[in-house]
């Protein structure tokens, strides 16, 4: 085994494959998506386009971005293990960062930059951001970049600015949609793709097998009249829209999704409609929201069980929706509910089947590590329950951070801290939402299991691709006869194939990108750069020595409020004549500073209000205060707390402390200002009052 050479990377860390070569190849001029299946390294195909980049064009920087914190946290870590660089070029932005701080960083010297969208795009709008001195944006699970996300605005913005924008988009799954993966493709600028999928002889020796069953129940008997309840409810809501002309096709079967189209239709005629004709469209309103509750109803009992159904329907009755409301007045909901605590109310056969898959598992592999997905939170904590009664089995609930309906979520750290439960063998099966799917670096899986079959073929590459990683892995999806969950389980497979088939010819639709510049000619790294490099960061990356985020955050706040001072220092020296910001910059690098760090102490000041900001002169701000007048202060002597000073040269008084706003450094002897100042009398003594400072002398 072979392994990549290049003098931004530790010697030893990156295997040499070849899909990945050319993978790097192609995409150092292009801006490229590459769609690849999960745990082939598309972070470790970022980080060797970003090492050409950052060795080529010594003065550009990379800004990669991932949906998450967690997400972003790997990045980084997966960078610091590859690139040979110092500690201090790899910083982290989150929403946890001060903006102020945050436009420190962007004006700084680090040179790769892991932040989250939100984070990037709110800097745009708010502070500025620019992103021209970046060479590379990688947008990771890119096929989020529709509509609002973003990633939209912020490859627009970095087209725009940027002399030679390249972009890198990085998925294992764009979608099956032709339009939507176009959508992707041209709100990123995409020009040029790279997919690879298990098949291909580039990939196939680095891809372990994934053996995937199906594994199918029948309905209990026990909710046939549950079933029967909640189709007839819903049939009539259906013939009600139908008779009124709202759903004008006589469907077979109408579908969650044509549900959804007419409710927004309805809507939309009801905020163009005049108030005398909006009753008859709120009354359809009201049947197409009862029709939906109830759809979603029958699927809970079909693919989930009683147990979820009636979890949904406690929170029902304590909402205030009317659609709920109208729902709940009818008389056969009674009856629903006397079935659902009654006779009805069992087990649905998936979870027994989940039991003892789960327990086989463990059986033949006592070290196995298990991931359960399920769409619902209720299932997930009827699961954990179910799971935990089997010898051996150690099982937790992983869920988002969004509290939802009373059900509390799971801090960042605390799903960080589940993770790390189960890669040391404490857990060793983790019942998940949707929030395990997609990026998270889940320990290796061995076995994987659908509770009920997604009809998203993102969500099923993402769930699939949990398993398999190092080893051989295993899928087992659970689906119940005659319901949706079979629909859902070949849907899936059809928009898995379609999406193979689409991303596979996007080349041919995709147009390049007209660049306003030609591409920059080459500054490379000199030799004793490299060498100066590799002398800090030593001949393997140290874990232990990476500072955490939150003392780089620390470190960064007392080099702004260091600099804070020394500025508030210089600009008192100019007073309100003030001082030009290039000239401030300047005076300031010679002091250490780098301008990322001065923009964000001169910010503070301006906050605090002690400086102005006006055409790029930055100056005292004087204050308004009634009474109040410019004077020379000198500081005879300080005796006790409290000076004796010269004001104006004529009068002497007294200076308390109380009565003192300005820097502490000034109250010496010999110290001379001008200032804001008021005279009083105090039991026959003159005094002073210094408002404000506004200028050495």
């Amino acid at each position: 085994m072979g392994y990549v050479s290049h003098p931004l990377i530790y010697p030893d860390t990156v295997e040499d494959r070849d899909y990945q070569r050319r993978i790097v190849e192609a995409a150092k001029d292009k801006n490229t998506m590459v769609v690849l299946p999960t745990a082939l390294g598309k972070t470790v195909i970022s980080s060797l386009i970003a090492v050409n980049i950052l060795y080529n064009y010594r003065n550009k920087r990379i800004l990669v971005m991932a949906p998450t914190r967690p997400l972003c946290m790997q990045h980084k870590d997966t960078f610091q293990r590859i690139i040979r660089l110092p500690q201090d070029d790899f910083t982290l932005l989150t929403g946890r960062v001060p903006s102020d701080y945050r436009e420190a960083i962007w004006k700084g010297s680090s040179r790769i930059v892991f932040a989250t969208p939100q984070v990037v795009r709110n800097d745009i709008l708010m502070k500025g951001l620019k992103l021209n001195d970046f060479g590379l944006l990688v947008f990771d699970e890119c096929h989020r970049s529709v509509k609002e996300y973003a990633y939209t605005e912020i490859a627009q913005h970095y087209v725009k600015n940027s002399d030679y924008p390249l972009i890198l988009g990085m998925t294992a799954s764009p979608g099956s949609d032709i339009e939507r993966v176009r959508m992707v493709c041209e709100s990123l600028f995409i020009e040029h793709v790279e997919y690879r999928c298990d098949e291909d002889d580039d990939v196939k020796p680095y891809v372990q097998p994934i053996h995937v069953e199906w594994k199918r129940v029948n309905l209990p008997l026990q909710y046939q009249p549950l079933r029967d309840i909640l189709r007839g409810m819903l049939n009539d809501k259906i013939k009600w829209l139908q008779s009124r002309g709202y759903l004008k096709n006589i469907f077979k079967e109408v579908t969650r999704k044509q549900l959804i189209e007419l409710g927004a239709e309805l809507r939309y005629n009801a905020e163009m409609s005049i108030e005398e004709e909006r009753g008859p469209i709120y009354q359809a309103i009201m049947r197409q929201s009862s029709a939906l509750t109830l759809f979603h109803m029958l699927e809970l009992l079909e693919t989930q069980g009683a147990y979820t159904l009636k979890a949904f329907i406690e929170r029902m009755e304590n909402d205030d929706k009317r659609a709920h409301t109208i729902l709940m007045k009818e008389d056969i909901y009674g009856e629903l509910l006397d079935l659902l605590s009654g006779k009805c109310y069992a087990e649905h056969p998936k979870a027994e089947l989940l039991k003892q898959v789960v327990k086989d598992q463990i059986t033949a592999n006592s070290s196995s590590r298990i991931l359960v997905f399920t769409q619902y939170r209720d299932t997930a904590t009827h699961l954990v329950e179910e799971l935990n009664k089997i010898n051996n089995v150690r099982a937790e609930r992983f869920v988002g951070q969004a509290t939802r309906f009373g059900d509390k979520g799971l801090t960042q750290e605390q799903q960080v801290s589940l993770i790390d439960d189960l890669k040391k063998g404490y857990l060793n099966t983790l019942v998940a939402t949707s929030i395990a799917e997609e990026g998270l670096d889940i320990p290796e899986v061995d076995l994987v299991i659908f509770y009920e079959p997604i009809p998203s073929e993102i969500r099923y590459i993402q769930r699939r691709g949990r398993t398999g990683r190092k080893t051989a892995g295993r899928v087992v999806i659970l689906a119940t006869n005659d319901t949706y969950d079979m629909i859902y389980l070949y849907a899936s497979s059809r928009r898995v194939e379609k999406m193979r088939n689409i991303a596979s010819k996007l080349n041919s639709i995709l147009k390049p990108v007209l660049r306003i510049r030609m591409k920059p000619k080459e500054n490379p790294m000199t030799q004793e750069e490299i060498l100066q490099i590799q002398r800090i960061s030593g001949l393997k990356r140290e874990p232990l020595l990476i500072p955490s985020e939150l003392e780089r955050f620390k470190d960064l706040s007392r080099e702004v409020e260091r600099a804070e001072r020394i500025i508030y220092f210089k600009i008192l020296e100019k007073g309100v004549l003030g001082l030009n910001d290039e000239e401030l910059y300047h005076e300031m690098e010679k002091e250490g500073f780098n301008k990322g760090i001065v923009k964000a102490a001169l910010s503070k000041l301006i906050k605090k209000r002690y400086v102005a900001n006006k055409n790029n002169i930055s100056a005292i701000q004087m204050k308004s205060v009634p009474g109040a007048k410019i004077m020379d202060i000198e500081i005879e002597k300080v005796i006790a707390g409290q000076a004796v000073v010269w004001v104006n040269s004529k009068w002497r008084a007294r200076l308390l402390p109380e009565n003192y706003y300005g820097p502490k450094e000034l109250i010496r002897k010999g110290s001379s200002f001008k200032a804001l100042c008021e005279l009083y009398h105090d039991s026959g003594v003159l005094c002073v009052k210094v408002r404000q400072v506004i200028q050495f002398l």
